[in-house]
């Protein structure tokens, strides 16, 4: 009896191409411009609603890039898109805030507690870039041995 003969493995995939990626680029502007789209226009919830969810939806934006920032490493682009999602989120709720609170008190409790989140994530991102340039430094320092 013969052994049948395995078929040669394939080549691995090359990657993605330029024209994939700013497809899923440009699918990827249109689907969270459509959602805030539909948050303003849509909708039909009042002015303090829209302001808060457009800033839970900049948090949750802001949190996919960086987790997908985390996985592929594409430092300008996801890192970049993390930061100005996180920072429209908080902008947005600061919004939301400033005019739905009518309490003085309820008011600056609320300044505060988003200011402290604000505050703590912008420090771990701090850390996190003094870690990564630790990281450069001492790859950098390696020697190999031949």
């Amino acid at each position: 009896m013969a052994i049948p003969q395995t078929p040669p493995p394939l080549p691995p995939p090359k990657g993605t191409s330029s024209v994939a990626l700013a497809v899923i680029i440009g699918l990827s502007g249109l689907i969270i411009a459509l959602i805030y789209l539909f948050i303003f226009a849509f909708s039909g919830i009042s002015e303090t609603s829209k302001y808060w969810w457009s800033g839970l939806v900049g948090f949750i934006f802001a949190f996919i890039f960086y987790m997908v920032h985390a996985s592929i490493r594409e430092e300008p682009v996801t890192r970049i898109m993390s930061g100005v999602f996180f920072a429209l989120g908080a902008v947005f709720f600061y919004a939301s805030i400033m005019v739905g609170v009518t309490d003085p008190g309820m008011l600056i409790t609320w300044l505060i507690v988003l200011s402290l989140i604000v505050i703590v994530v912008l420090v771990l991102v701090w850390r996190m870039s003094a870690q990564r340039e630790a990281d450069e430094a001492r790859k950098a320092a390696r020697r190999r041995t031949p």
